[in-house]
Formats: structure tokens, C-alpha cells, sequence
């Protein structure tokens, strides 16, 4: 499958229902009391990046919140979530 994110085309692999629902219950560790574990947080970042086939050579030439925005781009497309879009007040 192909998404786009940070304006690039990537080649990443299908997601099983079993791993959407692993991403889903490690999702839900991110925010289980109401607030944000970054640790739950980057542990779904992994997963995504694991289940997705990309690696180090994919993110070379990126900084690290680049490369959080490409996983989390992917993360959202997984579960098939839209992101929200901010409303331009017009």
C-alpha cells in the first residue's frame, strides 16, 4: 500500500486485523488515565514502523519528529482514522 506523508509517496505493507487490533490496545495505553504516556506513545511508533516494513535506511536523511510524523501518518491510515483538520476561522 501507499500513503503520502511529508511530501513523499511511501511503500509501506498491508496491516492484519490482528495487528490493527494490537496497535488499537497499545493505543489505548497512550491515554488510559486521561493523559498522555509518551513511553505507550512511542511504543506504537515502533510497532507502526515494524508492521509497515520501513527502517533505518527509510528514515536517514530525516530528523526525529519527521520521522514521527511519517509513523504517525501511517498509524491513522492503519486504523483508519482521519486526522482532524484545524478550521482556517473562515
Amino acid at each position: 500500500m501507499i500513503i503520502e506523508a511529508k511530501e513523499k509517496k511511501w511503500e509501506i505493507k498491508d496491516c492484519t486485523y490482528a495487528e490493527r487490533r494490537e496497535l488499537h490496545k497499545l493505543n489505548a495505553k497512550v491515554w488510559w488515565k486521561g493523559e498522555m504516556n509518551v513511553e505507550s506513545y512511542y511504543e506504537v511508533l515502533e510497532k507502526v514502523g515494524n508492521i509497515a516494513g520501513l527502517g533505518e535506511n527509510d528514515f536517514k536523511d530525516m530528523q526525529m519528529q519527521e520521522v514521527d510524523e511519517v509513523l504517525q501518518a501511517i498509524f491513522l491510515e492503519y486504523l483508519g482514522i482521519s486526522p482532524t483538520k484545524k478550521d482556517s476561522g473562515g
